[in-house]
């Protein structure tokens, strides 16, 4: 019942809602949220818990009593707190499955060059695909992006950019398969219009990496 109580505490909290909004969790949110629930049980098993008579307060022989007594409430917390960070941490993370889907380049789609006329085009889209999500046009949105050389540029692009600078290649696929991941369901505007503005960033600084471009 002490757990089912503290949810929404927890919920109203602003540093935790990146954990308990549905929208997934970070490391330091899951860690922070286990934190916060550890020291809050600590607190009740204190002023609740039975109190040792007898010694004076505080003294060695005091605590050591009301240490016996709350230790079995503060091992289940701390269970229930590991479940909680596990959950958080690892079922609940939208961003795993975009993580695995870049941990090795996107197959191209095109046996195009990938000259600057078209990252500079792909660059473009983008920038015109984050103001469709502004706008909250999904359909426009779909257009801008699905069978579009925005979207087969992102692709053609991504083994030549990982041999050039592997992180800036990750990054910009993780973008990508952000923004293909939201078209194939409801379209969060926010989420889409961050990964379109990183990506168009991101082509941007593709385009200067030596050897990625192919005149």
């Amino acid at each position: 019942m002490g757990v089912v109580a503290l949810t929404p505490v927890l919920g109203r909290l602003p540093f935790l809602t990146v954990t308990l909004d549905g929208q997934g969790t970070t490391t330091s949110g899951a860690t922070l949220a286990t934190f916060v629930i550890l020291v809050l049980v600590f607190v009740v098993s204190f002023a609740i818990g039975r109190r040792p008579k007898g010694n004076r307060p505080f003294s060695r022989a005091w605590l050591k009593e009301w240490l016996a007594a709350a230790l079995p409430r503060i091992t289940i917390a701390a269970l229930l707190s590991l479940a909680f960070y596990l959950v958080s941490t690892v079922i609940s993370d939208p961003q795993a499955g975009v993580r695995a889907a870049c941990n090795s380049p996107l197959n191209p789609i095109t046996s195009q060059p990938v000259t600057r006329e078209r990252v500079d085009k792909a660059a473009e889209g983008m920038k015109q695909l984050s103001a469709a999500a502004g706008a909250g046009d999904a359909g426009l949105v779909t257009r801008l992006f699905v069978g579009s050389d925005t979207h087969n540029l992102t692709h053609d692009i991504d083994g030549r950019l990982r041999q050039a600078d592997p992180e800036l290649g990750k990054q910009l696929c993780m973008n990508v398969v952000t923004i293909e991941k939201q078209l194939t369901g409801k379209i969060d505007p926010v989420t889409v219009k961050r990964a379109a503005d990183m990506a168009a960033g991101l082509l941007e600084q593709a385009a200067a990496k030596p050897g990625v471009l192919q005149n």
